[in-house]
């Protein structure tokens, strides 16, 4: 079986998963402490994305990569041991129709959006982006060597995924 995380949001009310921007209108004190993660990074929450046609925050966002590797190339890395906490989603549940592969092929902010860094999502391909990438392993050494904690995700292939999710009897992991 394949399948995606996302991390566990800390003040998660109730069993649904919400996108930002829906954050904002149901519960505007969760989204004011989940939009602090965009703290100087603010313009991306404006990007559209293609096929979608939806805002940055208007979708979810999940990952292939195994959480146990992304913990484990921090730490590699330098950065001290930690616990972390993911929902582990059949990939099922996400309806392609609705959702599209951003493959981080891009080496700058301006072709960020460019179509050519999406693909069709496909619940049956996801092994396809699982692995982590090297990209995402150097990052995490730049910045730890700067002395700045690193973005988990960046460079990692990101599931957005336009729509909720009820994670009512989804497997939570914590590593």
């Amino acid at each position: 079986m394949n399948y995606l995380y996302h991390s566990v949001p800390k003040d998660l009310k109730g069993n649904i998963l919400y996108p930002l921007n829906v954050l904002k209108e149901k519960f505007p004190e969760i989204y004011k402490q989940q939009f602090s993660k965009y703290a100087g990074r603010e313009h991306i929450t404006k990007q559209i994305i293609p096929i979608l046609d939806c805002l940055w925050n208007d979708v979810l966002h999940f990952s292939a990569v195994k959480p146990r590797e992304i913990k484990q190339s921090l730490i590699e890395a330098g950065y001290p041991d930690f616990k972390m906490s993911y929902y582990e989603i059949d990939s099922k549940l996400i309806e392609p129709k609705n959702a599209i592969v951003y493959l981080y092929n891009h080496t700058d902010n301006k072709d960020k959006m460019n179509i050519e860094n999406f693909a069709p999502y496909n619940p049956d391909e996801v092994a396809t982006f699982s692995t982590m990438p090297q990209a995402t392993k150097d990052y995490y050494k730049e910045m730890i060597n700067k002395g700045e904690r690193p973005l988990l995700h960046h460079r990692i292939p990101h599931i957005l995924y336009k729509g909720t999710l009820d994670i009512n009897g989804v497997t939570m992991i914590t590593i």
